[in-house]
């Protein structure tokens, strides 16, 4: 029965479980967090339509098209287009379904922002939950069936989805359905719902803060950026493109957390398989503006008589121009390569059961990590005698474990330099967060001198570094078991001390001068006859 299918076959479409006359497949999750079905012998009758079904599992299942036509194209509205991850072209398409009181069928997030699910879209509120993209599978249960209920009343849907959910559809309406029009995109491959909750709730963690909104593919840098956005319900946001968010990292480069039958799809076909529309990024073209690249361009595959008519129909909209498909193929290989698995993904859930995302993606991409670390010296001071000036004092052992391998130092587009009379005692719970700039831990030490710079972090310690920070040699900073330092720019001379035990917070641009202190807290309570504390910790605020 289908629950014997291998991990290399089954795509997770999850069309058997809506096909099944007796509801007895369900599904459950493995180790890396793909689902896989499961049948409840005591309801199943043996018919085998699950297997019957199955597009991987026959072949003739699997549609063929025509060759396509080939178009670059992008809406005529910008405001849409600037807010789609590409050109705009499937909004503009699923628009003429909404208006027609017709319905689509897409992938939105879940309410928590971690998860994916298909829904069918009956309004423009609804088509908005649906635009962008979401880089990991979709739980598709039960879309197959509201599908064809809607079409079968008379309803014309779209049903959008990655090839082989489109197949799967497909297969589940026994073929090409008056009312049913099929689009896929160009898939590189499905990765883990696991592996993408992991990384939400490490940013929630480093934020201290519910995610509010997630945009993958987000256009604040440009469409060419792959910039992953994250809004925060205490109003703060994390915007990272392809160099340094690790999300796309370790999917993009290193395809650490992919579906195993992604490996071996059965849907990279030319002519398209199933879809009457097939679109995407159109990555590699030549010969556009500036302005254009920036807004993003769709490339869009023309397979089927019935997809060329959708197309004629909102052409007025757009703006497009032919290509062949071997300008197609040439951004986007992925049509018809599938991604290669290395031993990478198994060493990355392995250390996912232990360690934060962060540290798991480093990890397993270490490969060369001491040349990839002096590839980026550039962004620490320029061009190369420059860099060489700026870490002029640094550990460089230091520097490439606190940078690229060490849990406790998350890094957006900050660095931390860590000189050789640097001492960081930083607990296993303990995180610094850096924010743009440089934090530099030891400078300006006497020659011939030992004195240190200490940081000691314990517990759930956090330090939140917007734009870096100079501590001065013989300086300490201690901060305390759940306690939080939020700084801007600040720099503190030699003989300092700076102990924080609830929260300190430096404005931009603090200067804090030698042998200076700086508590929240004396450390020694004191209680009134009650036995009420009398001098709390108080939050310690320093404008800049």
């Amino acid at each position: 029965m289908v629950d014997a299918i291998a991990k290399s076959i089954c795509t997770g479409c999850k069309m058997c479980a809506d096909a099944c006359p007796r509801d007895a497949i369900s599904f459950e999750a493995d180790y890396e967090g793909f689902w896989y079905p499961k049948i409840d012998y005591e309801k199943c009758i043996e018919c085998g339509k699950c297997e019957k079904m199955c597009p991987s599992l026959h072949e003739e299942l699997r549609g063929r098209g025509d060759v396509p036509e080939v178009y670059s194209a992008w809406t005529k509205d910008d405001r849409i287009r600037l807010d789609s991850t590409s050109g705009g072209v499937f909004f503009e398409l699923a628009c003429w379904f909404i208006n027609g009181g017709g319905a689509v069928a897409g992938c939105r997030y879940t309410s928590d922002w971690r998860g994916a699910e298909h829904f069918l879209a009956e309004d423009m509120d609804g088509l908005r939950q649906i635009m962008g993209s979401k880089y990991y599978q979709s739980d598709t249960s039960g879309i197959y069936a509201q599908v064809k209920e809607a079409a079968d009343a008379g309803r014309k849907v779209l049903f959008v989805g990655s090839p082989c959910q489109v197949n799967a559809m497909r297969a589940y309406l026994g073929g090409s359905h008056g009312n049913v029009w099929l689009m896929d995109y160009i898939c590189r491959s499905i990765n883990s719902p696991k592996a993408f909750k992991a990384y939400i709730d490490e940013l929630e963690e480093r934020y201290g803060s519910k995610v509010s909104k997630v945009r993958l593919k987000d256009k604040t840098r440009g469409w060419q950026s792959l910039a992953t956005h994250v809004y925060f319900e205490n109003g703060e946001e994390s915007l990272h493109d392809k160099t340094d968010d690790q999300w796309i990292r370790g999917f993009l480069f290193n395809d650490l957390y992919t579906r195993e039958s992604c490996y071996h799809c059965k849907y990279r076909q030319l002519p398209r398989v199933a879809a009457d529309i097939s679109i995407g990024d159109f990555w590699g073209i030549e010969g556009q503006s500036q302005e254009d690249m920036f807004k993003g361009i769709s490339v869009v595959l023309l397979n089927t008589d019935k997809g060329k008519g959708l197309f004629r129909a909102v052409e007025g909209r757009l703006v497009y121009e032919e290509h062949t498909i071997s300008e197609a193929i040439g951004g986007n290989p992925a049509l018809v390569k599938s991604p290669i698995r290395t031993g990478k993904q198994d060493e990355f859930f392995r250390l996912l059961e232990r360690h934060s995302f962060r540290y798991a993606v480093t990890r397993c991409t270490r490969e060369g990590i001491v040349s990839k670390a002096f590839g980026k010296l550039r962004h620490l001071g320029g061009k190369a005698k420059r860099a060489r000036e700026t870490l002029r004092g640094v550990s460089m052992g230091k520097f490439i474990y606190f940078n690229f391998l060490s849990p406790n130092v998350v890094r957006g587009d900050g660095w931390l330099l860590p000189y050789r009379n640097a001492v960081l005692d930083l607990d296993k719970e303990a995180r610094i967060y850096l924010d743009g700039g440089k934090l530099r831990i030891g400078i300006n030490k006497l020659r011939g001198s030992h004195a240190e710079t200490h940081v000691r972090m314990n517990g759930s310690a956090v330090w939140k570094c917007h734009n870096g920070c100079d501590l001065f040699y013989n300086t300490v900073l201690e901060i305390k078991d759940g306690a939080v330092f939020d700084t801007g720019y600040f720099s503190a001379n030699g003989g300092s001390v700076i102990v924080v035990d609830r929260k300190v917070t430096f404005g931009e641009d603090v200067m804090i001068g030698r042998n200076v202190l700086v508590y929240d807290s004396d450390f020694h309570q004191l209680r009134d006859k009650n036995g009420v504390p009398a001098n709390p910790a108080k939050e310690v605020v320093i404008e800049g």
